[in-house]
């Protein structure tokens, strides 16, 4: 990573220094609803939702916050290996990106539910 931290170019991820702003045009760009947040060593640390940024602002928090005061560290992960649970964790859980981790938690693809 370099400079502000940025996660890794994809309109699916935030580092979690970057706005919620900038998350909340991500999250345009993507049409998921969603994005994963990573840390500076591209280990996934939570993720944020359309809903996350409406309780933020409801909270009277501001858009230039950063992602990690309003992202939810209670997140799905799951690692290669578990890849193929996705789509019966898609329908169970409602969610739209699942984020594909190696053993130490870092970031190596995403899954989105369509």
């Amino acid at each position: 990573m370099r400079g502000t931290r940025r996660a890794p170019e994809s309109p699916y991820t935030v580092s979690d220094n970057d706005t919620i702003e900038t998350a909340m045009a991500l999250i345009e760009q993507n049409n998921h609803r969603s994005v994963v947040v990573v840390d500076a060593r591209g280990v996934v640390v939570g993720t944020l939702s359309d809903g996350d940024i409406r309780k933020a602002v409801l909270d009277h928090r501001v858009l230039s916050m950063p992602v990690h005061q309003a992202m939810n560290t209670h997140f799905i992960a799951v690692t290669a290996e578990e890849a193929d649970r996705a789509k019966a964790i898609f329908e169970q859980q409602h969610i739209f990106l699942i984020p594909v981790i190696d053993r130490l938690g870092h970031l190596v693809n995403i899954m989105t539910a369509y």
